[in-house]
């Protein structure tokens, strides 16, 4: 059984991805203070999560 991500975590990530996506990478810390710098997102629940599913979506995207 997987985790089911909120709307709203999905719709933020994805569109970090879109316009920021070569500057994440597959490490959580870093994605978590690239993701504090180019939002405005100030509970840290949500960061945590928003840059937790832009840490799968990139580590887990298929290989070109």
């Amino acid at each position: 059984m997987g985790n089911i991500r909120q709307n709203n975590i999905k719709t933020i990530s994805l569109r970090l991805i879109d316009k920021y996506g070569d500057s994440f990478t597959g490490d959580f810390d870093a994605n978590k203070l690239l993701v504090t710098k180019y939002t405005t997102i100030e509970s840290k629940v949500i960061r945590n999560r928003v840059a937790g599913y832009v840490t799968r979506k990139i580590t887990h995207k298929p290989k070109e």
